[in-house]
């Protein structure tokens, strides 16, 4: 995992150092800063939403006429919660991963003026499920063979589908935007041959992720 998110990082330095080299009046980096709310779509488990941060690295230029372009990288802490029990009591068990992304998305501006609606595809690289020691042995709530520790080893790359909408001025934009994962996340444990026995092989969760971010270009 070390490998991809450092290789991840080494593309965007490259990326926007390049670019930089061949900037024009059009052409502007993005550092964001902000909060997503991530959601577990899936009918095995009880899950709920949770806040976490995000930050990101983009490059902004002009395309044709009223498109434009955005490509970049994010980092992220995403996280949800998960019902469990243990003896007679239920407990919210939260999940935490960290996610790198790599964006490239097609701006619209509407009426040519500074709102633009944004989409495109997002490649995710993301680490396994992380909670805290004392409840992963924690029953599953909705899926009771399994224990909390038997659902970490998740899918390690996904792609998710991004639609938002952004506007603001040329040096500081605001966006909200949100992301549907089309991969099964959950997949990886399918093929795991204790996990798939306890639930026949049919677990199966897309991620969803609303996030908002204010954006300073340069």
């Amino acid at each position: 995992m070390k490998r991809y998110f450092l290789a991840l990082v080494l593309l965007a330095c490259t990326n926007t150092i390049s670019a930089q080299y061949g900037k024009g009046d059009y052409n502007h980096i993005g550092i964001s800063l902000g909060i997503n709310q991530t959601n577990l779509y899936t009918d095995n488990f009880n899950i709920t939403p949770a806040m976490n941060w995000t930050a990101g690295l983009s490059m902004r230029g002009n395309y044709y006429n009223n498109f434009s372009m955005i490509y970049g990288m994010n980092f992220s802490e995403n996280k949800f919660a998960i019902e469990t029990f243990s003896g007679i009591s239920q407990k919210e068990v939260d999940l935490k991963m960290m996610a790198v992304q790599i964006h490239l998305l097609l701006c619209y501006k509407i009426d040519g003026g500074p709102v633009s609606l944004d989409f495109g595809p997002v490649l995710q690289v993301n680490s396994k499920l992380k909670f805290n020691d004392s409840d992963e042995n924690n029953f599953i709530v909705g899926n009771e063979l399994l224990r909390v520790q038997d659902i970490e080893d998740i899918n390690p790359i996904n792609f998710n589908v991004y639609a938002g909408i952004s506007g603001g001025f040329e040096n500081i934009r605001l966006s909200l935007s949100y992301q549907y994962g089309v991969t099964n996340i959950l997949n990886n444990l399918n093929k795991q041959e204790e996990v798939a026995l306890k639930v026949d092989g049919k677990l199966k969760g897309n991620l969803g992720v609303f996030a908002g971010n204010i954006i300073f270009y340069f």
